[in-house]
């Protein structure tokens, strides 16, 4: 077994002695879809009356930081060098899917119970990682919103069903508890950072705007709410994104996968990018390029004019990438033009999928007559 997949034996084991996935799949990404989760609607906010301007998160340090330089536990990355994406990787990402849940509610007593701060806390280091690796500066937990957001969750699993107007007539309601998810991401069969991992991945029909990952890395965002339960009942996450603003960092664009270097399971089938520099921009005559080697990549545009999601967003799925463990690094060419609403119409930048088990790629020779 090499190096790549051998990580990922050990990662999806620690996963699944949590949240009993699959490890006979051949990688976590696989091990989540064939453990059952699925995802709704994002909730929609299309003139931001339900965003909070949050005084008390605008005074946190952390919100103060450059996003290039923005620490999650202890750890910062710089996205333009390989070194420091592998690093974060190692150090931040990966660890999270290790702490346990600890919850302490009651399914059948339809009590929300809470989960342990360590859990809490790597839910966060996650949001954070995504957000610092598009250059964003780090959200904080607003803990007086999580009594509802576990509500929240609770109502999901027990009832079976996802819902941002749960009604009356279900299972364990509560009007907190619903109140929570008509302002929250909703997640069923994940919880923890693994429903974070979900929300940013956006998988299935429904989801094409990409909703859930643009509320998690809306620029201005400064807090969150956040529940989960499992265990006893089916994993559900509540994440209510309808919290903290604060003033927009300097950052320019936000793609996912984000320009810079990025590990390759973190390359989703759905590509977005926004402009934080122009959060109404109009993209909906807008075209993309993609090349790797300066050979075209087939894409196909799937939203452009879904709004409400946080800023505008233009998403794609290209095809025929295979993109895998055990590969070298791959650098795709991405020219996004015919934008408007801006200062300007055209955009490009390049992101290089990696796989960190492997080193860089070897520097050039220094000779040209094939001696060394």
């Amino acid at each position: 077994m090499n190096a790549a997949l051998l990580r990922t034996a050990l990662v999806c084991a620690l996963i699944a002695f949590w949240y009993s996935l699959d490890c006979n799949a051949q990688s976590i990404d696989d091990a989540f879809l064939m453990s059952g989760v699925s995802l709704g609607a994002p909730p929609r906010d299309l003139d931001s009356s339900l965003l909070e301007q949050d005084a008390i998160d605008t005074q946190n340090p952390a919100i103060q930081q450059s996003a290039s330089v923005a620490a999650v536990n202890g750890f910062t990355v710089s996205p333009a060098v390989r070194s420091s994406v592998v690093s974060f990787y190692e150090n931040v990402y990966l660890p999270v899917f290790s702490v346990p849940m600890s919850w302490t509610g009651n399914a059948a007593n339809c009590n929300a119970g809470s989960t342990s701060q360590a859990y809490i806390d790597a839910s966060f280091d996650l949001i954070n990682y995504y957000r610092a690796m598009v250059e964003l500066p780090p959200v904080v937990n607003d803990s007086s919103k999580n009594a509802s957001s576990q509500e929240a969750a609770l109502m999901m699993s027990v009832n079976n069903s996802l819902s941002h107007s749960p009604p009356s007539g279900w299972k364990c309601y509560t009007s907190t508890g619903a109140t929570a998810a008509s302002k929250s991401n909703l997640a069923l069969g994940a919880a923890g950072p693994r429903a974070i991992d979900l929300y940013i991945k956006d998988p299935g029909a429904g989801n094409t705007a990409a909703g859930h990952r643009r509320w998690i890395l809306h620029p201005p965002r400064s807090s969150f709410g956040i529940g989960s339960v499992g265990g006893a009942t089916r994993d559900a996450n509540g994440l209510w994104v309808f919290a903290g603003t604060t003033t927009r960092p300097a950052t320019d664009i936000v793609a996912w996968p984000p320009r810079g270097f990025v590990p390759y399971r973190l390359v989703y089938p759905r590509w977005s990018f926004s402009l934080n520099s122009a959060p109404g921009a109009n993209f909906g005559s807008a075209s993309i390029s993609m090349h790797e080697n300066g050979v075209p990549v087939v894409l196909n545009i799937v939203s452009s004019t879904a709004n409400g999601y946080g800023d505008n967003t233009l998403v794609w799925e290209p095809s025929g990438l295979a993109i895998t463990a055990g590969q070298a690094d791959r650098a795709f060419d991405i020219v996004v033009s015919g934008v408007s609403n801006t200062g300007q119409s055209t955009y490009s930048y390049r992101v290089t999928v990696i796989d960190p088990d492997m080193g860089p790629p070897d520097p050039p020779s220094l000779f040209s007559n094939g001696f060394e």
